[in-house]
């Protein structure tokens, strides 16, 4: 195998385009480009590729999560959904689509990596997110957990964070109804109040002691 080209790359000087036997390979950085002496007509092995392009993707992959994550707190599950996102945007501009590159062992590495640098935290996200919830936007545990699933928490995780962090659930409720209906009265009759405490993630248990509690004022 022959590296044919050799190309700086128009909108990262840094950066170069290297193509194997005609066919573009893909983009390395200067230190790569001099670390492993690339130039043109260079005889290159498989193996000496595929060790250059893993380096290089994960390099990028590992830079590009840790912009991602600059910007706010993330779960494992939506830096593992941007990082494949990212990599069907990149196909054919930091890799040759056609080369095999096993890229959910180079997420797992990227992902274990950022774990060490408590980059991501599942815990943390969950414990942020509740706090974020009681103050903002009360919900009872039910709904919580619900939402902290589809960011890709663990459930037992969640509800583990939930009763940590929600010592009255009852307390959040009677805010929750206060905000909401101010000092109206409330009675086992009254549906439309009983479901709008449901959506808002409170069992109807909950709610009964609550309309039970109210009715003895």
């Amino acid at each position: 195998m022959i590296i044919t080209k050799v190309e700086q790359q128009k909108n990262n000087s840094s950066r170069y385009s290297i193509y194997v036997d005609d066919i573009f390979f893909g983009g390395v950085s200067s230190n790569t480009l001099t670390k492993y002496n690339l130039y043109k007509e260079k005889e290159v092995k498989k193996e000496a590729l595929d060790e250059i392009l893993i380096t290089e993707l994960k390099q990028r992959f590992q830079q590009r999560a840790e912009n991602y994550l600059a910007r706010a707190i993330k779960t494992e599950f939506q830096v593992r959904k941007y990082l494949n996102d990212l990599k069907f945007k990149k196909k054919g501009k930091w890799f040759d689509e056609n080369i095999y590159v096993d890229f959910d062992k180079i997420f797992d590495e990227i992902i274990n990596r950022l774990k060490e640098l408590q980059f991501i935290n599942d815990r943390k996200y969950a414990e942020l997110f509740i706090e974020s919830r009681i103050r903002n936007k009360p919900r009872g545990k039910y709904v919580l957990v619900s939402e902290l699933l589809k960011k890709g928490i663990d459930k037992e995780l969640a509800k583990v964070v939930c009763d940590e962090i929600i010592e009255d659930e009852y307390e959040i409720l009677k805010h929750t109804y206060y905000k909401k209906y101010k000092e109206e009265k409330f009675n086992q009759d009254d549906r439309k109040k009983i479901q709008y405490l449901q959506r808002k993630g409170f069992s109807y248990d909950l709610i009964k002691q609550f309309i039970e509690n109210e009715s003895s004022k």
